[in-house]
């Protein structure tokens, strides 16, 4: 009969405890309620954010597809003398200023300005 290679006593148990560890009795372990409902807040607040940043970043891009296709409209008309340089150049200006500070609602007055005087030209709403 083979002995086995501990000392006996409490090196025994220590040395037995730690090629045997015991399985953990309790793996799911009950965390605080309050730190349950801080983690779901937080996840809520990040998706927010989240959204929110595409949100702006689509309004973005469409503002600045709109000021472009806007531009072109404008030096469209002045080439064909519909607009004076005065015109063209206060009705540019805004529509840069507009563009630069992501101001949707200057852009439509600039957009409502340009069919007021083309109106005035031409007689009707040209597009």
């Amino acid at each position: 009969m083979s002995r086995s290679p501990y000392i006996t006593g409490a090196m025994d148990r220590h040395a037995l405890m730690l090629a045997h560890p015991k399985p953990n009795r309790h793996p799911f372990i009950m965390t605080h309620p309050i730190i349950i409902i801080a983690s779901f807040l937080t996840t809520i607040r990040s998706t927010w954010e989240l959204s929110h940043i595409v949100r702006k970043r689509r309004a973005t891009k469409a503002l600045k597809t709109e000021a472009k296709s806007t531009y072109k409209i404008l030096q469209r008309a002045y080439r064909r003398g519909l607009l004076l340089e005065r015109e063209f150049d206060d009705l540019f200006e805004r529509l840069m200023r507009a563009e630069a500070h992501n101001n949707r609602i200057a852009l439509r007055e600039v957009q409502t300005d340009f069919q007021a005087i083309l109106a005035k030209v031409v007689g009707q709403p040209v597009q």
